[in-house]
């Protein structure tokens, strides 16, 4: 079977994904879709593909097997229920919307269609962090720490809290969701944030940075920050991790160094995380097997409530509960 295979959006993110489905002999990108049409016209050209501006007829004319939606988060309309209705099997970039009640809604309506979905949180897939689950798993934990702190990213749309989110839904929602994978639901969270180093931005109205407190369902308390305001300083990206026998750094996509008394241990990334969780897809697809992906809809968009919630608790400056 050759997967017939559909690109919403052109950005970066796309692209990214194109590098992946490209090494594929069983996947051909056949419709791309883009509200600027040089950019639906430059993707189509590479892979013979037939360019939209919309994809409500690309939905509709293509016999398509599977759809990457690789969109700004606050531009979803009805781009999964459409891909839904028209029995797309659909792959959805992070964070998948901006609105629990409209992903509630997408969730219900892959469910009753019985498709494959999957959201693009790709650190699932890494090798380094199958052996962290299985490292952590039986060990006593109380508390851990995140951080996402760099510069800030250049599309103009990041920028503006409406159309992104604000950077922990948009980027920090990546640890949010490897923190519930280790370590479960959370519970509460708890936030505050600040503004003022980045001054003279155009239609910036983001926070520069922000610290989140999370209680899990199971009483660990982790800590969270994010900032985007370093420009010559050197990012940190990742998590640590504090067991009742050893400390461990996991460095974004890169690295896990397990510390104890004795020993430290360093287990370096072996595999291509991204290549691995389009191939999961387009095999979940092939297999029409949901339970293959390791980052269905209807799980993404729990780690979305926890995110959306911490800016609420932002908004607030109060703790909230998480509502899922």
């Amino acid at each position: 079977m050759t997967v017939r295979v559909g690109m919403v959006g052109c950005g970066g993110i796309a692209k990214w994904h194109t590098s992946h489905l490209e090494e594929m002999d069983d996947v051909q990108i056949v419709a791309t879709c883009d509200i600027i049409p040089e950019r639906a016209e430059q993707m189509a050209g590479l892979y013979g593909a037939t360019p939209y501006v919309s994809h409500l007829p690309m939905y509709e004319k293509e016999d398509l097997d599977a759809v990457f939606v690789c969109i700004p988060p606050g531009a979803h309309t009805d781009t999964e229920t459409a891909a839904v209705e028209n029995g797309i099997n659909l792959f959805v970039e992070k964070p998948m919307t901006l609105c629990m009640t409209k992903a509630h809604e997408v969730a219900d309506a892959i469910d009753k269609a019985g498709i494959v979905s999957a959201v693009g949180f790709q650190d699932r897939y890494l090798d380094i962090i199958d052996s962290l689950r299985t490292f952590i798993d039986g060990k006593q934990i109380g508390l851990f720490t995140g951080a996402w702190v760099g510069g800030m990213p250049t599309v103009p749309w990041w920028r503006v809290k409406a159309e992104s989110g604000g950077q922990i839904v948009e980027q920090t929602i990546h640890l949010y969701d490897l923190a519930r994978l280790l370590f479960g639901e959370v519970d509460t969270v708890y936030a505050a944030a600040g503004k003022g180093i980045m001054v003279d931005i155009e239609n910036y109205d983001v926070e520069d940075y922000s610290s989140v407190v999370l209680t899990f369902a199971n009483g660990i308390i982790g800590n969270i920050i994010t900032g985007d305001y370093l420009k010559g300083a050197v990012p940190r990206n990742g998590i640590e991790i504090y067991c009742e026998d050893a400390r461990i750094e996991y460095e974004l996509r890169s690295s896990v160094r397990y510390h104890s008394r004795y020993l430290i241990r360093e287990e370096k990334r072996a595999i291509d995380q991204g290549m691995r969780s389009d191939r999961t897809f387009i095999d979940a697809v092939k297999a029409q097997d949901p339970t293959m992906v390791r980052s269905p809809y209807r799980d993404g968009l729990r780690s979305l409530a926890v995110t959306l919630a911490a800016n609420e608790s932002l908004e607030t400056g109060k703790p909230i509960k998480v509502c899922y």
